[in-house]
C-alpha cells in the first residue's frame, strides 16, 4: 500500500512559497488523510511560515551559488549535503509524490526524489523559466506553469505535456465580507475617498518608495487615501513625522492584514512578483506594476508586460517611475472608466481552479 505522504519543497522568497501552501491547503481540503511534507532552508520565510500553515518542516542547509571564489569552493559540499539530507528524508518519509516550487532549494531535493522513483511534478509561476526548474525537468513528470510562454524554455518531451494551471492562490482569498469603508477605516483613514494602496516587498523597493515620498502628500491634498507599505528597509519615524500632517496618508513598514489592505484599494501600486500577480487577479484590482529590473532574466518585467497586453495593469521601469507615477495615477483615477475595464481585465486573468488542479495530479500519485 502506498504511503499517503506528498512532499513538497518551495521556499526561499514568498514567491514561491506560498503557491505551494495554496496547492498544500487544497490537497488537505480534498484529502484529509493525506500528510503533506514540506523541505525548505532553515532560515528563510519556509521555516517560519510553514509551521505556521500547519505543516511538518524539514529543513536543509543550502545556499544560492555566489559568483565568487569561496563559492566556487564551499557550494559544492553544501549542495551535496542538502542532497544527502533530501535522501534522507525520503527514505524516511516515503512520499508518494513531490511538487518542486521552482527555488533552488528544489533541486537537492528533486535530485533524491529521482534516486528514489518518487513522481516529481514542477510549478513554474513565471514566464521566464527558473534555472532549478528547467534542471530539474530532465526527471520531472509533469510541468503546471502560469505562463504559456515559458513552455517553449522547457525540453519539449515535458513541455508538450504541460498544463497551463495559472498560479495557485489561497482558497480564502476575497472571501473576507469585511466592508471597503471599514476596510479604509482601520487603517485611519478616510472611508470616503478613494485609496491608493503601494507596496514592493517585505524588504521595501527603493524606487517606488522614493517616488511615492515625492508624491503621497500632493495625492492626500487631491483627495486620496495613500496606503504605503515600506518595508523594513527605511526610516519610518522619519517618514510618519514627514506625512504626519497629512491624515490621508498612512506610512507602515509592513502590512500583517494584506486581504484587508487589498480591500481598501481601488488602485494598487507594486512589484510583479507572481504572487502579487495572482493574488491582484484574484481580487480584481487595477494595478501599476513596477517589476523589479535586477529579478534573474527580467522575468518581472516579462510577467507584468503580460498583464499590460490585457489591459490589467499600466507598467512602469524602476528608471521610470520617479518621473510618471503621478500622471499615471491621475490617468486612472481621473478617468472611472478605465479603472472599471483594467479592474475588469485583471480579472480575467485570475485562474480560480489552479490550486485544485495541481493538487488533484499530486493525490492522483497515492494509489
Amino acid at each position: 500500500m502506498a504511503h499517503k505522504t506528498i512532499l513538497i519543497a518551495a521556499g526561499g522568497t514568498g514567491g514561491h512559497l506560498y503557491p505551494a501552501i495554496a496547492v498544500a491547503d487544497e490537497i488537505r481540503k480534498q484529502r484529509p488523510d493525506i500528510r503533506v511534507i514540506f523541505v525548505g532552508t532553515h532560515d528563510r520565510i519556509e521555516s517560519r511560515e510553514v509551521p505556521r500553515a500547519g505543516y511538518p518542516f524539514f529543513p536543509i542547509a543550502i545556499e544560492a551559488p555566489r559568483k565568487n571564489i569561496k563559492s566556487l569552493f564551499t557550494f559544492p559540499l553544501k549542495f551535496g549535503k542538502a542532497v544527502l539530507d533530501s535522501l534522507r528524508i525520503i527514505a524516511s518519509e516515503k512520499p508518494a509524490a513531490m511538487l518542486g516550487g521552482g527555488a533552488y532549494l528544489s533541486v537537492p531535493a528533486g535530485i533524491a526524489a529521482w534516486a528514489y522513483r518518487v513522481p516529481i511534478a514542477l510549478l513554474e509561476i513565471n514566464s521566464i523559466a527558473g534555472a532549478a526548474n528547467k534542471l530539474l525537468a530532465k526527471g520531472a513528470n509533469k510541468l503546471f506553469v502560469a505562463y504559456k510562454e515559458s513552455l517553449s524554455q522547457f525540453p519539449i518531451n515535458i513541455a508538450s505535456g504541460a498544463t497551463v494551471s495559472g498560479t495557485p492562490v489561497r482558497a480564502d482569498l476575497g472571501a473576507n465580507e469585511v466592508s471597503i469603508e471599514d476596510a479604509r477605516a482601520s487603517f485611519n483613514l478616510d472611508p470616503a475617498r478613494t485609496t491608493i494602496l503601494i507596496f514592493g516587498g517585505s524588504l521595501g523597493a527603493r524606487a517606488i518608495n522614493e517616488a511615492v515620498e515625492e508624491i503621497a502628500g500632493p495625492l492626500a491634498d487631491t483627495g486620496y487615501n495613500v496606503l504605503w507599505q515600506t518595508g523594513k528597509s527605511v526610516d519610518l519615524p522619519a517618514l510618519q513625522t514627514k506625512f504626519a500632517s497629512k491624515p490621508n496618508v498612512r506610512v507602515m513598514d509592513y502590512i500583517y492584514d494584506m486581504e484587508r489592505a487589498y480591500r481598501a484599494a481601488d488602485l494598487v501600486v507594486c512589484r510583479a512578483g507572481a504572487s502579487s500577480l495572482a493574488e491582484l487577479a484574484r481580487l480584481g484590482k487595477a494595478t501599476v506594476l513596477v517589476p523589479w529590473s535586477k529579478a534573474a532574466a527580467n522575468h518581472q518585467e516579462e510577467n507584468a508586460r503580460a498583464f499590460e497586453r490585457d489591459g490589467a495593469a499600466i507598467v512602469l521601469t524602476d528608471a521610470e517611475v520617479k518621473q510618471k507615477l503621478m500622471p499615471t495615477l491621475q490617468e486612472i483615477l481621473g478617468d472611472d472608466n478605465k479603472c472599471t475595464a483594467m479592474s475588469a481585465a485583471m480579472k480575467r486573468r485570475d485562474n480560480p481552479d489552479a490550486a485544485a488542479v495541481v493538487a488533484s495530479w499530486l493525490i492522483e500519485r497515492i494509489v
